[in-house]
């Protein structure tokens, strides 16, 4: 069975070197084992959270998926 998706979005002013960035996201992957963790950083003020469960995974959900990453990426 795959693991949930756990997405962390961060303010970009949060972190001073993408080594801090780094060192972050493998701590969020040994306290979640059971999740697959994404970390990524965006411009706003907040940080943001999302979860997407296999069970509750549909093409829509794939989709919306698709665009929070290719929109974080950019």
């Amino acid at each position: 069975m795959a693991k949930p998706i756990f997405t962390v979005g961060l303010p970009r002013e949060s972190f001073r070197t993408l080594e801090d960035i780094n060192l972050f996201e493998i701590e969020l992957k040994n306290k979640f084992k059971d999740y697959d963790t994404l970390l990524y950083t965006h411009n706003g003020d907040e940080v943001k959270f999302d979860c997407f469960f296999e069970k509750d995974f549909n093409k829509v959900k794939y989709e919306e998926l698709k665009k929070i990453i290719k929109e974080k990426i950019q």
